[in-house]
């Protein structure tokens, strides 16, 4: 199960075979996403410069991609059936229950995240937090089995999932920061001018390309390690892994210094 394949029904079967519910609400996420599209054509409304369904169809991208991936990744514990079992289905709900807040805001025109304007709207960013903080644990939890009690896998799979799953708590707890903060960009106020889709920052430092670093080295570095360990060079996931991490360190200090990505 550690192929590399582009086919999109087959990463649904490998999340399937690891969480049915990671596996279904991910491919729930992916019908919502055709529909914020759908959205987007005809609510032309905007909020902080860009399109109101724009942040919606972004995180329900990312939540497909992570559902699968969990999905994936519990293939390769050896944890019992109803502790993995527990984790992806606790996690879809998560998600599922996250980005109805998302899509929820988006419909009322109002912002998901750092919103405190009201006591309705401070209630759903503060409820938003509590799942993610729990998501958090649930990877944690991951971590832990992928060096307690992992399958047989080659090392460099291994350690790609390790790693992978390491860099993603880090990114969690960046999350954590900038909900703190009120904000991901460091040194103007939100909402400026960005990058296309993204909306990264172009004037000042975003936390929110390091923290995009991060959550998908979830991806990145598993998917190395397999791929490595098949042309027999397991070694090279640390390498992977050192530029992954050089990443999302680097960006984290640009945006800290209040520097765009690109400047």
């Amino acid at each position: 199960m550690g192929t590399w394949s582009l086919n999109p029904l087959v990463w649904f079967d490998r999340a399937r075979d690891g969480s049915a519910a990671c596996a279904y609400v991910g491919m729930l996420h992916w019908s919502l996403l055709a529909i914020a599209l759908v959205a987007m054509v005809f609510d032309h409304r905007e909020l902080m410069g860009v399109n109101i369904w724009l942040k919606p169809a972004k995180f329900l991208i990312s939540a497909a991609i992570y559902l699968w991936t969990i999905g994936w990744l519990l293939n390769y514990v050896d944890a019992s059936i109803l502790a993995r079992s527990s984790l992806g289905t606790l996690a879809s709900l998560i998600m599922l229950l996250e980005n109805v807040a998302v899509v929820g805001q988006a419909i009322r025109g109002e912002r998901s995240h750092f919103n405190l304007s009201t006591p309705l709207n401070g209630a759903i960013f503060s409820i938003m937090g509590i799942m993610i903080a729990v998501n958090t644990i649930l990877l944690i939890v991951l971590l832990w089995w992928f060096f307690a009690k992992a399958a047989p896998m080659p090392a460099g799979a291994l350690w790609g999932c390790r790693l992978g799953v390491l860099l993603a708590v880090l990114s969690s707890f960046e999350g954590a920061y900038m909900a703190q903060a009120l904000a991901h960009t460091v040194g103007l106020k939100d909402g400026g001018p960005g990058v296309p889709f993204l909306n990264w920052s172009t004037q000042a430092g975003d936390l929110r390309i390091s923290h995009f670093i991060g959550l998908h080295g979830l991806q990145v570095l598993p998917l190395g390690g397999f791929l490595l360990s098949e042309f027999g060079a397991s070694a090279g996931v640390f390498i992977l892994a050192l530029f992954h991490y050089g990443a999302f360190v680097l960006t984290l200090l640009q945006a800290l210094a209040k520097k765009p990505l690109l400047f």
